[in-house]
């Protein structure tokens, strides 16, 4: 894979890459190699940036709008919205667009 790419992942979240997760998750103590909860968003400058702004905008009735360009780090997003339990909704292109346009009506309701 090209380098570009490789960085472009690390800068989002280091977990993107399995073997660094499980390599940390064994580190720490987490059991199965899957890492939750505050180390989670701690590993990602990214992750604790947000982790501090969304709180705010949720308290104020904000609506927030991530964009992802990998579906790995939406998943990731996804561990940590459950967290911290975050109401959230992921579309992607593995839901056909009719269901998609549909979640987005819920959503934007």
């Amino acid at each position: 894979m090209n380098t570009i790419m490789q960085l472009k992942k690390i800068c989002n979240h280091p977990y993107i890459f399995q073997h660094i997760e499980e390599s940390f998750s064994e580190h720490l103590g987490f059991p199965n190699g899957v890492i939750s909860g505050l180390e989670l968003y701690r590993a990602s400058g990214k992750f604790e940036l947000l982790d501090r702004i969304l709180p705010k905008l949720l308290a104020t009735n904000h609506r927030v709008l991530l964009f992802c360009q990998m579906t790995t780090l939406m998943t990731i997003m996804e561990d940590y919205f459950s967290y911290r339990n975050f109401q959230y909704l992921r579309l992607d292109g593995k839901l056909s667009p009719l269901p998609r346009l549909t979640e987005h009506t819920r959503m934007m309701d």
